[in-house]
C-alpha cells in the first residue's frame, strides 16, 4: 500500500476503506477529523483482502459528506509488560482509565494482542479473541459498547503470551488497542495504547507450565496460583498505583521460534527422525513483509451451555498421601517417616519404564519394583517391609520437570512431606487410584449449574458431557488457603478401568490436558483463559478439609451457527449417521475448520471434507472465504501448504490442490469474484510449483518418495499412492488443472485457461494409457523407477471421483473398486477420510445402493461402537492419540443430502435437485441457501412411480433432474401434464443423456412420475 498511516473512515456497513490514490487534488487538514462536502475521484489500490467489493480499476466521482482521520487501529502502539525477553508462556494484566467530557453515543473498541486476550470494560467482561491469525495477516476484534456516558472508564485486558505451533503464528507478546466514539457526529479516538497504560506481569501463572502437547501445537497448561492474584484487578476502583508503565514494543522483533515438530517414517511408526525442545529465541525474520491488520472478517465465537452428568465420585488413592517433588530442589532430596508399627510400606511413581533403582532408596537400599497393570498405566509399585522406628526415602536425579510419587501413611508419619502444585498437574491424576464412594463427594443440580462439595479430599468427581465439546468449565470455588484443584478433559474413558486419562502417560506421552488451581481460602471464579476440550472432566481435589465447587457450567465454545439441513429417510441408522456427521462439523468449526481435541490445526485436506458438511448442514461460507485466504497467505512463503496458519513447512502437494478446488468452489456458491482478485497470483505460483513435477514423458506428477508431510497425503493408509505417477495423486491433478482453467476464464486469464485445460486432456490420457490395466479393469496405484505397484481402491476411487475414467470403462472400475475394497470395517484399507472419494466416485456414478450399503456397514460399526462424533480413524478406540471428534471424516453426511436426497446448491440461491429413488423408499431433508432453505421430500412407489415436493424462497430457482427414461413416463407439475409419449409440453421440460430435466422456480412445487409397470 501507499502511505499506510491515513485511511478515510467512512461510518457504514463497510467501516475500513483501503488506502485511497487521488485522482483530484483536495485541500483537508489531514491530522484533524472533519465532515467535509467533497467531490473526489477515488481508486482503490489495497483492500482487506476479505472485503466483499468489487474491484473497480476506473476512477470513481463520488459526493458525500466524508469523514476523513488517521487509521485509528494503524496508529495504536503496542506495548507489553516487560521489555526483557519472554518466558515459554505468560500472563500481563492491563489497566487503562481514561475520562470523557460528553457522553459518545456510539463507541467501540477495536483490540488484538498476541497471543490472545480478555476483555473488561468498566468492570464488565466484553469477550476474548483474537480470531487465529499468521505472522502477517491478522484481524483486530471489534466490541460494540453501545452509548459510553461522561466521566471516567477503565479498559482492563488480560493478555495471554502461548505461542504454539497450530493456533495463531505468535511472533512477540503484545496488545494493541484503542476505543472509539460518536459525539455530536465526530468521531474520536478516545483512548488508545501506550506507555500510560497500567500493566503488571502476573506471577500468579506458573510460567513453566508444561504445555498440553510437548510438541507445543496448542499452548501451555495453566497452573494458576490464586494467592497471588490480585483481586479486582479489573475492576474501577482498584489501586493500580504499584503497577509499572507498558513498555512500547516493535511488533516485528521475534520473540518465539516454532518448535520442530516430529516426523514419523515412511511407515508412520512411532519411531522419530528429529525431535527439539520447547525452544523461546530469536530467529531472522523477513521485515520486508510487515503485519496487516484488518476488521475480523467472521463473528465473534458464542458460548453455548452443555449439560453435564455425575457418572462417578469417589476418593483418590485412600491411605496414601500424593508427593511433588518440583526444582529448585535439593538432589538428592531426603523424606524422613515414623513407622509407630511394623509392617508394609508401599511407595508409588510414574515411570514409562521401569524406575532406575538408585533414583529412589529406602534407608540407603535399593527397591523393588513391579508395574501394576494396564488398569493404572505406567504405574510402578514398592513394597517394604519397615520395622517401628525412623527411615528415609532418598529421592535423586529429579527430573527437570519434577517428580510425582504416593506413599501409605497408615502408622506412619511424615515429617517433611513435599507437595505443592508442580508444573505438570497431570501427573497426580494418572497417578492416584480412584476409588468410587459417592459418599466423600456431595452432589447438587441447581437451575444455575451443579454443585459439588468434596467432603474428604483428596476426592475426585467426573462429568460426562454426552459428547467431545471445545470450550471452558466455570465454577465459584472456595476452600482452604492451599489446597488444590485440578481439573482434566479428555475424550474417552481407559478401556481397562473406565476413568478418564487427561494425562494418558505412555498411552499418549505427549499430551496433558490437565490445569490447575491453588486456593486462597476466598472464594473464586475459576476458568481457562483457553479453551480445553473432551467429554469426560475429571476433577480432582487436594487437602484436608472440604472444597465447594459451585455453579459448575461447561461453556461450548463454538463458531455462531444453526443447523439448517436435515435428512431423514426410511433407513434410521442412515439417518443418525448423517447426524453424526452434522455434530462432528460442529464441534470442528471454531475459528477456523480444525480438529477440537489432539491439534486444533486448520489442515486442509481436513477443512476440505468438513466444508462440504458445513454446506448441507449450516451454509455458512465465512469460515471457507477467511481459510482460503489464510492458506493463500501462506503461498507467500511455502510453495505447498498443508495448512494454514502455522504450516511450519509442511509440503502437501494433494492438500493445497484442494485449496484450489475450495477457492473454485467458494465462488460457485457465493458469486463473491473478488476473492479470486487476491488470491489469483498465489493460483498462478502453486500452478508453476505442480508442473516441476511433471514427468516430460507422459505428462504426470512424477513425485519422489518421501514422509506424507514432505510430498502429500491421499489417506491414512494411501501410502504407495503418494509417491510416484501416482494414480490417486494426478485424479487430482486433473481435476485441478479443470478447476484452475475455469478461475483463469472467470479472471480473465485466457491464456492459462486454454493452457490448463490442455493440460487436463493430457494428464487424463496419461493417466489411462499408463496407469490403467485394460485387461484387468483396473488402475495400478502409481508407477515408480519405472516399476509398478498393484491396484488399490484409491487408484480406482480417485479417477472415478474426478472423471477421469472412459464412460465405457466406468462399471468394470467400479466393480473393481467394490471388489478390493475391504469387507471388513474394523480391519480397513481405506479410512475415514479417504472414504470421501470413495463415495463421491459411487454417488457421481449413480451406484447409490453400493455406497449405502458402505455408510451402513463402516459407520455403523463406528455406532455400534458406541461413537456420538465421527473419529480421526475407524479404528480411533484403540489408539489414546486418535481424535473421536475429527470431522474429516464426515463424508456420509455430504453424500446424504447431495445423493440419496439430491440436492445441491450450485449458486448464492439457485440449486440442483437429483432425487435418486433408489436406496430408500423415501427420503426428505433441508439444503442451506444463502436467502433460505430448499426442503426436498421424495417418496418412490410401485415400479417407477415417484412423488417430489419441493419447496425455497421465491427468488431461488433451480432444475430438477428425474433420473431415468421410460416410453410411459407421464410427469405432471404441480397438477399440470408437462411430459407425456417422451415428449415435453412445455419449454421447462427437456431430456437429457441422463433423464428429464424440469426448470423451476421459488415457491412449492409437487412433481409425480408414473410409468407404466
Amino acid at each position: 500500500m501507499s502511505n499506510p498511516r491515513f485511511v478515510f473512515h467512512i461510518k457504514s456497513s463497510v467501516r475500513w476503506l483501503a488506502i485511497l490514490v487521488f485522482a483530484a487534488t483536495v485541500s483537508v487538514n489531514l491530522l484533524s477529523n472533519k465532515s467535509l462536502p467533497v467531490s473526489i475521484k477515488i481508486l482503490t489500490v489495497g483492500k482487506h483482502p476479505l472485503a466483499q467489493e468489487q474491484r473497480d480499476s476506473t476512477p470513481t466521482t463520488i459526493y458525500f459528506p466524508l469523514v476523513y482521520q488517521i487509521n485509528a487501529f494503524m496508529e495504536n502502539t503496542p506495548i507489553w509488560a516487560l521489555s526483557s525477553p519472554p518466558s515459554q508462556s505468560e500472563v500481563a494484566l492491563f489497566r487503562h482509565t481514561f475520562e470523557t467530557s460528553v457522553p459518545a453515543n456510539y463507541a467501540e473498541l477495536h483490540i488484538f494482542a498476541d497471543t490472545r486476550y480478555e476483555l473488561w470494560i468498566d468492570g464488565d467482561w466484553v469477550g476474548r479473541g483474537p480470531a487465529r491469525f499468521s505472522r502477517t495477516l491478522r484481524e483486530y476484534d471489534v466490541f460494540e459498547l453501545g452509548t459510553l456516558g461522561t466521566g471516567e472508564h477503565l479498559i482492563a485486558v488480560l493478555v495471554q503470551w502461548a505461542p504454539n505451533n497450530r493456533r495463531s503464528e505468535s511472533v512477540t507478546p503484545m496488545l494493541k488497542a484503542h476505543l472509539e466514539g460518536t459525539s455530536n457526529g465526530r468521531l474520536q479516538v478516545l483512548a488508545r495504547t501506550g506507555f500510560i497504560w497500567k500493566s503488571s506481569l502476573s506471577s500468579a501463572w506458573r510460567q513453566e507450565a508444561v504445555p498440553v502437547h510437548s510438541w507445543g501445537l496448542i499452548g501451555p497448561t495453566e497452573l494458576l496460583d490464586l494467592r497471588l492474584l490480585q483481586d479486582n484487578w479489573m475492576q474501577p476502583g482498584y489501586d493500580d498505583s504499584a503497577w509499572l508503565k507498558s513498555i512500547e514494543i516493535d511488533p516485528s522483533t521475534p520473540a518465539f521460534r516454532p518448535q520442530l515438530v516430529p516426523k514419523m517414517d515412511q511407515l508412520l511408526t512411532s519411531e522419530l527422525y528429529y525431535t527439539e525442545p520447547w525452544v523461546m529465541t530469536k530467529y531472522p525474520l523477513d521485515r520486508s513483509i510487515p503485519a496487516s491488520y484488518y476488521p475480523r472478517s467472521i463473528p465473534h465465537l458464542i458460548n453455548k451451555p452443555i449439560p453435564s452428568s455425575i457418572i462417578d465420585a469417589g476418593l483418590l488413592s485412600p491411605g496414601f498421601a500424593i508427593g511433588e517433588l518440583v526444582p529448585p530442589i535439593s538432589d538428592p532430596y531426603t523424606l524422613t517417616l515414623r513407622v509407630t508399627n511394623p509392617g508394609t510400606i508401599i511407595i508409588e511413581t510414574l515411570s514409562e519404564d521401569t524406575p532406575l533403582y538408585e533414583a529412589i532408596q529406602f534407608d540407603g537400599g535399593n527397591l523393588s519394583w513391579q508395574q501394576l497393570g494396564d488398569n493404572r498405566p505406567d504405574v510402578y509399585q514398592s513394597i517394604i517391609n519397615a520395622a517401628a522406628g525412623d527411615h528415609y526415602f532418598t529421592f535423586s536425579d529429579i527430573p527437570p520437570d519434577g517428580l510425582t510419587f504416593s506413599v501409605s501413611n497408615k502408622d506412619v508419619n511424615y515429617s517433611n512431606f513435599p507437595f505443592e502444585q508442580g508444573v505438570h498437574a497431570g501427573r497426580r491424576l494418572l497417578l492416584a487410584e480412584p476409588v468410587s464412594d459417592s459418599s466423600h463427594v456431595k452432589t447438587i443440580s441447581t437451575p444455575d449449574g451443579l454443585n459439588l462439595e468434596f467432603l474428604n479430599p483428596p476426592a475426585y468427581a467426573v462429568l460426562d458431557l454426552g459428547r467431545t465439546v471445545i470450550g471452558r468449565l466455570s465454577a465459584q470455588v472456595s476452600g482452604p488457603s492451599g489446597a488444590i484443584i485440578d481439573i482434566g478433559w479428555d475424550e474417552r474413558l481407559s478401556t481397562d478401568y473406565q476413568r478418564p486419562l487427561p494425562f494418558p502417560g505412555s498411552l499418549h506421552p505427549q499430551w496433558n490436558q490437565v490445569d490447575s488451581w491453588i486456593l486462597d481460602g476466598s472464594t473464586h471464579l475459576i476458568s481457562t483463559i483457553d479453551a480445553r476440550a473432551g467429554r469426560y472432566i475429571l476433577i480432582g481435589v487436594w487437602g484436608d478439609a472440604p472444597v465447594q465447587l459451585q455453579d459448575i457450567r461447561i461453556s461450548e465454545e463454538r463458531y455462531p451457527l444453526t443447523q439448517i439441513g436435515e435428512f431423514h429417510s426410511s433407513n434410521p441408522l442412515l439417518d443418525q449417521i448423517w447426524q453424526l456427521g452434522a455434530d462432528t462439523a460442529l464441534v470442528n468449526m471454531t475459528d477456523a475448520y480444525a480438529d477440537p481435541w489432539r491439534e486444533r490445526g486448520q489442515w486442509w485436506g481436513d477443512a476440505y471434507v468438513v466444508d462440504h458438511v458445513n454446506r448441507v448442514a449450516f451454509g455458512d461460507t465465512g469460515l471457507l472465504k477467511r481459510g482460503v485466504f489464510l492458506m493463500s497467505n501462506t503461498l507467500e512463503t511455502d510453495p505447498s501448504p498443508g495448512m494454514a496458519p502455522n504450516n511450519n513447512g509442511l509440503h502437501m502437494l494433494d492438500y493445497t490442490m484442494l485449496w484450489v478446488h475450495s477457492l473454485y468452489e467458494y465462488i460457485g456458491q457465493t458469486q463473491d469474484n473478488n476473492v479470486l482478485e487476491s488470491t489469483y497470483p498465489k493460483l498462478l505460483q502453486f500452478m508453476e510449483h505442480l508442473e516441476s513435477y511433471e514427468n516430460h514423458g507422459t505428462g504426470l506428477l512424477d513425485l519422489p518418495q518421501k514422509n506424507w508431510s514432505e510430498i502429500a497425503y491421499i489417506d491414512t493408509f494411501g501410502y504407495h499412492s503418494r509417491y510416484g505417477q501416482s494414480t490417486a495423486l494426478n485424479s487430482i491433478y486433473y481435476g485441478t488443472l479443470q478447476k484452475a482453467s475455469e478461475l483463469a476464464e472467470l479472471f480473465g486469464d485466457t491464456a492459462n485457461s486454454i493452457a490448463w485445460q490442455n493440460k487436463a486432456g493430457v494428464v487424463k490420457d496419461g493417466i489411462n494409457n499408463h496407469l490403467y490395466l485394460p485387461s484387468e479393469n483396473r488402475y495400478l496405484t502409481n508407477i515408480y523407477d519405472g516399476e509398478p505397484h498393484e491396484p488399490s481402491p484409491y487408484a480406482q476411487a480417485w479417477p472415478i471421483a474426478y472423471g477421469v475414467v472412459p464412460q465405457n470403462e466406468v462399471e468394470q472400475v467400479i466393480e473393481s473398486l467394490l471388489e478390493l475394497l475391504s469387507s471388513d470395517p474394523s480391519s480397513p484399507n481405506v479410512n475415514i477420510y479417504g472414504m470421501y472419494w470413495v463415495l463421491e466416485a459411487l454417488g457421481r456414478t449413480d451406484h447409490i445402493p453400493d455406497a449405502l450399503d458402505i455408510i451402513e456397514l463402516y459407520y455403523g460399526h463406528l455406532v455400534d461402537l458406541g461413537a456420538t462424533m465421527l473419529w480421526e480413524h475407524f479404528n480411533s478406540y484403540l489408539h489414546h492419540n486418535a481424535s473421536l471428534s475429527h470431522g474429516w471424516g464426515g463424508a456420509p453426511t455430504w453424500f446424504l443430502t447431495t445423493y440419496v436426497l439430491g440436492a445441491k446448491r450450485t449458486g448464492p440461491n439457485t440449486w440442483a435437485l437429483k432425487p435418486t429413488l433408489t436406496g430408500v423408499d423415501y427420503a426428505s431433508g433441508s439444503l442451506p441457501l444463502r436467502d433460505g432453505t430448499l426442503h426436498i421430500e421424495w417418496e418412490r412407489g410401485t415400479c417407477q412411480e415417484a412423488h417430489i415436493t419441493m419447496n425455497a424462497e421465491d427468488n431461488s430457482s433451480g432444475e430438477v433432474l428425474i433420473p431415468f427414461l421410460d416410453p410411459s413416463m407421464i410427469i405432471t407439475l404441480d397438477g399440470q401434464t408437462i411430459w407425456e409419449d417422451e415428449t415435453g409440453i412445455t419449454d421447462i421440460v427437456a431430456p437429457s443423456p441422463n433423464g428429464i430435466i424440469i426448470t423451476v422456480n421459488g415457491g412449492t412445487h409437487t412433481i409425480n412420475i408414473h410409468t407404466d409397470c
